[in-house]
């Protein structure tokens, strides 16, 4: 029998594990693979036990893409529906509290790769195959792709990729800065996870407002974001593990 396609999780304080599993279609999204990880993004990002989540997939494979069967033979309304919950997708990770780490391995295509491009980090095996090739099928983006990708590569390269469908490897992705490290297939999970584990070491709040700031940064306007900084920058000393982290700092600094 065939197994459900789910997200499935893994819990080993203070990281979560996000896995996409659809057997078959090599992790394809469904759309209720979506609302499934907008639920578990709302969950985790309130659950004070885990500072970091890392998002990846089953099988030795990121994902194929958006899983568009289920609208193929229906209409504009139902891509429509489809799109806009891949877009709450996009939406819930850059709104969660907690950073949000992409594992690319294996086939890391269409609609996957355009969330992984709302992650803070995005991390790739070297064979990975990375790529938005929806032109090939007549479509565009389905998750942001259109809008966030340019912001990571440039205009010309991101006009590149999206006009060609042009699949590219991890470390040629990584060099155009669509990804941001890559190591060997056999280990890059544990790479990620090593990474995870040293920003949950770091003070919840911090990265809150670190992550927040540099999100909100885009669309403000540099005197806006500056003061924004400068307001969190003040907040943190009220904190308790920032007063400490600072008392530790002058007394070492002292001796």
């Amino acid at each position: 029998m065939a197994e459900n396609p789910s997200i499935e999780t893994s819990e080993e304080e203070p990281l979560v594990r996000f896995r996409l599993k659809n057997p078959g279609k090599l992790n394809a999204i469904t759309q209720g693979m979506a609302e499934e990880l907008i639920t578990l993004l709302s969950k985790y990002g309130r659950d004070p036990r885990y500072r970091a989540i890392l998002m990846g997939g089953s099988g030795g494979n990121y994902s194929s893409g958006a899983d568009i069967t289920a609208f193929s033979d229906k209409g504009p309304e139902e891509a429509l529906r489809f799109h806009q919950v891949l877009n709450e997708v996009v939406r819930s990770i850059r709104s969660c509290p907690k950073p949000v780490i992409a594992v690319l391995e294996g086939y890391s295509l269409g609609g996957g790769l355009e969330i992984a491009e709302s992650a803070d980090i995005r991390i790739a095996s070297e064979s990975a195959r990375i790529g938005q090739p929806e032109i090939n099928i007549g479509i565009n983006a389905g998750a942001g792709g259109n809008v966030v990708l340019p912001d990571l590569v440039g205009r010309g390269m991101a006009m590149y990729l999206i006009l060609t469908g042009r699949k590219i490897s991890g470390p040629e992705a990584m060099r155009i800065g669509l990804v941001d490290l890559v190591f060997p297939a056999d280990s890059v999970w544990k790479e990620a996870e090593k990474i995870a584990q040293e920003i949950a070491s770091k003070p919840p709040a911090t990265v809150q407002a670190a992550k927040s700031l540099v999100n909100r940064s885009r669309d403000m306007s540099l005197d806006s974001a500056l003061e924004s900084e400068a307001s969190a920058f003040s907040m943190l000393f009220a904190t308790q593990e920032t007063r400490e982290r600072i008392g530790k700092f002058l007394n070492r600094e002292k001796t």
